[in-house]
């Protein structure tokens, strides 16, 4: 579920038996393919009349998420029952949840530990009855471990001691991570129950997988008890906003959050069950690099659908930080620095980075485009040329797993940089040398976790489909 699983054979789940520049404002379609000479942009007809309920897509808010109902479309435009549906930025997992949904098999890779918890939670097929047993003893435990309801309201404008904390830590046996200024990011008593609330999962009975989704919903409540703002994506704040309303006094009781989201995940997991397709089985998920996967696969894949990183947009290795300690993926900061490095799209990246030790034979938008930047950004343009040469690598890995004619759907938005419009599907098709960009689809993104401003006042409110041929 962590860095271990880097090096596991990539293999598609069998069929079951018997059941992008650093952005800013929001351009016209033309932004995105300016200078293309693909066919005209077409509409995405996506329909949501007879949509089933929210399954697991909601149970850890996750940065640039898919929108569900556009992904059924392509999986159903693009692919038929049975095929094996590969996203190598799985992010969240929610084209494995509609692959789920539509029939097909389906594999999820990610670099970041996070990403893989979370998607193997959403796409596992859980014994509802030993599920909700294991939920109630867990509730039994936390249930004595809980503050008083007037001491929440007393600590909305104060904490702890330092010496009461050490001392509760040490007479519980409680076991806090390694988390990097650790008080800047949470108040003390906060750090005490989340602790509670953690010994309690792992000292409840259950099967491996039911201990998953608990971790995973434990997870998606740190943010919202923490000092950070849970509203900026671009990476960690403790926002201006936020220490206005920790002077005014907030409410935060871990205990709470975490009920209201157990409740939320049994009745996700419960929907996902009632809609899973009987012809495939649970999805494959690992972690690994988009760079560098082919070498790990046995046979090919019949669809990419994926969603790469933005260039500069969003800091996943920031975002998922305090989660990533948390959870234990990370059990130092050496560690995970080790991960960052890994990470696409990431800004400042350093001159020693592997990815900018190799040869620079851009193609010519590529190279016309770092030329500019590094006339008046060189940073800048150190990090474009990262990102470009990594998803050139990706697109290369793909070429390796997928046969002639099979389509690769990548799902990006509006791109520019200082100002200039940055032709997101010319720049991949030159980097995609064994793939032809046939189509390019369009569809409004409507009240979407990343329709707000993001790093570099970034947004999006429309997205964009490329859809390649293998050739």
């Amino acid at each position: 579920m962590a860095a271990g699983d880097v090096g596991m054979s990539l293999v598609g789940p069998p069929a079951a038996t018997g059941r992008a520049g650093e952005t800013e404002g929001v351009g016209e379609p033309s932004a995105v393919v300016s200078g293309n000479p693909a066919a005209d942009i077409e509409p995405l007809d996506v329909g949501q009349s007879s949509r089933p309920p929210k399954l697991t897509h909601y149970l850890f808010r996750y940065p640039a998420k898919f929108h569900p109902p556009v992904i059924s479309a392509l999986i159903e435009r693009y692919s038929k029952p049975g095929d094996l549906v590969f996203d190598p930025f799985v992010g969240s997992g929610t084209a494995l949840v509609e692959a789920i949904m539509s029939g097909r098999r389906s594999l999820g890779m990610d670099i970041d530990p996070v990403a893989v918890e979370v998607s193997r939670a959403k796409t596992r097929r859980y014994d509802l009855a030993r599920l909700e047993s294991a939920a109630e003893r867990l509730s039994r435990r936390l249930k004595v471990r809980e503050r008083e309801e007037a001491e929440y309201g007393r600590l909305m404008f104060a904490d702890i001691s330092e010496v009461e904390l050490e001392e509760t830590l040490a007479l519980e046996a409680l076991w806090v991570p390694a988390i990097p200024r650790l008080g800047h990011w949470f108040r003390r008593y906060v750090v005490v129950d989340l602790a509670r609330i953690h010994q309690a999962i792992t000292m409840t009975r259950c099967d491996a997988r039911t201990r998953l989704l608990l971790r995973v919903v434990f997870a998606s409540i740190i943010r919202n008890a923490s000092n950070a703002d849970p509203v900026p994506v671009s990476g960690l704040e403790y926002t201006s906003h936020m220490k206005r309303r920790d002077k005014d006094g907030r409410l935060i009781n871990p205990f709470a959050l975490f009920r209201v989201a157990l409740q939320k995940a049994l009745v996700s997991v419960a929907d996902l069950a009632e809609h899973w397709s009987d012809l495939v089985a649970e999805p494959s998920v690992y972690q690994g690099s988009a760079t560098d996967f082919a070498r790990r696969f046995e046979g090919s894949v019949d669809l990419v659908l994926t969603s790469p990183p933005y260039h500069n947009a969003v800091d996943y290795y920031r975002r998922h930080q305090l989660e990533l300690f948390w959870l234990g993926l990370a059990p130092s900061q050496e560690v995970r620095e080790k991960l960052i490095p890994s990470y696409i799209g990431r800004p400042n990246v350093a001159m020693k980075d592997p990815l900018l030790q190799l040869p620079w034979n851009p193609p010519a938008l590529a190279g016309q485009w770092e030329e500019r930047m590094r006339a008046s950004a060189p940073r800048r343009a150190r990090d474009f040329r990262h990102y470009t040469q990594a998803m050139h690598q990706c697109f290369s890995q793909l070429a390796q797993v997928t046969r002639p004619g099979v389509k690769a759907l990548f799902v990006v938005g509006h791109s520019s940089w200082n100002g200039q419009e940055i032709p997101t599907a010319t720049l991949f098709q030159e980097l995609a040398d064994d793939f032809e960009l046939d189509e390019i689809l369009s569809y409004p993104v409507k009240n979407r976790y990343m329709s707000y401003a993001r790093r570099n006042n970034a947004s999006i409110d429309r997205e964009y489909v490329l859809a390649f041929r293998r050739t």
